[in-house]
C-alpha cells in the first residue's frame, strides 16, 4: 500500500479524456462494457473518489501496454504486451469496491532503488520510502510462483522465473502518491519498450 503522506498532498489529478479515449479504443466489445459499468459504479460514490483514481490508473496502464487489455467482470483488467505470436500479461487493475485499489506489475524493486525512486525502509519488510518525501512509503508484495494464494488473474505474470508486485491505493490518494506507483509502471514498461522487435523471417528467392 502508498501510505498517505502527513503533509498535506497535492490533489490528485484526473487523467486526459484524450488519454482515456485512448484507453478505450483498445478494448474489445465485452470489455468496453465492463469498463462502462465499473465507471457508473465509481461516479456513483463520486464522494469517494473512486472514479478519479480508477480512471487515471486504468489510462495509465493502457497507455503502457496498449496492445490488449482484458476486462474479468466489473472488478479486474488485465493489460498485455506482445510476445512472438502471443501475448503476455505485464499488469492487472483490481478493485472490489472494498476500499482499495490494487496493482500488479512486474519486480521492479532492484532498478527503482537505483533510479532513486524508492529505498528501502528496512531489509526485511515490504516497505520502501519514497525518495524525495520523508513521509511517504510505499509497501511492495513481491509474488513469484511459490507465493500461496495468489490471485488467479495474477498467476500468468508469475514462473518462469518471473516476479510480480502487488501495491495498494485507497481511492483518496493524492498525486504524489499516484505519481509514485506511475513512475515505478513506467520503468517496468521499459523492458518492452525498449525491446527489439525480432528480425522478419528470409523469404526465399525464387
Amino acid at each position: 500500500m502508498i501510505t498517505q503522506s502527513k503533509k498535506s498532498d497535492v490533489a490528485l489529478k484526473e487523467s486526459s479524456q484524450q488519454e482515456y479515449d485512448a484507453f478505450l479504443s483498445h478494448l474489445g466489445p465485452k470489455s468496453l462494457a465492463s469498463v462502462t459499468r465499473h465507471m457508473e459504479i465509481c461516479e456513483a460514490d463520486a464522494a469517494l473518489g473512486y472514479g478519479r483514481c480508477w480512471r487515471r490508473l486504468a489510462s495509465t496502464l493502457g497507455t503502457l501496454a496498449p496492445h490488449a487489455t482484458e476486462a474479468m467482470g466489473n472488478q479486474v483488467l488485465k493489460f498485455y504486451t506482445p510476445d512472438g505470436k502471443y501475448r503476455k500479461q505485464v499488469f492487472a487493475l483490481a478493485d472490489a469496491r472494498d476500499g482499495f485499489i490494487h496493482v500488479y506489475l512486474p519486480d521492479v524493486i532492484a532498478a527503482a532503488v537505483a533510479r532513486k525512486i524508492i529505498k528501502p525502509v528496512t531489509a526485511d519488510t515490504e516497505s520502501y520510502q519514497v525518495v524525495g518525501d520523508a513521509d511517504a512509503q510505499v509497501e511492495l508484495a513481491i509474488l513469484d510462483a511459490d507465493t500461496q494464494n495468489v490471485a488467479p488473474f495474477c498467476r500468468p505474470m508469475l514462473g518462469w522465473g518471473r516476479r510480480a508486485l502487488r501495491t495498494t491505493l485507497t481511492p483518496q490518494a493524492g498525486e504524489g502518491q499516484v505519481r509514485t506507483l506511475e513512475r515505478l509502471c513506467k520503468l517496468a514498461a521499459e523492458a518492452w519498450a525498449n525491446a527489439t522487435p525480432a528480425p522478419a523471417p528470409a523469404v526465399a528467392a525464387r
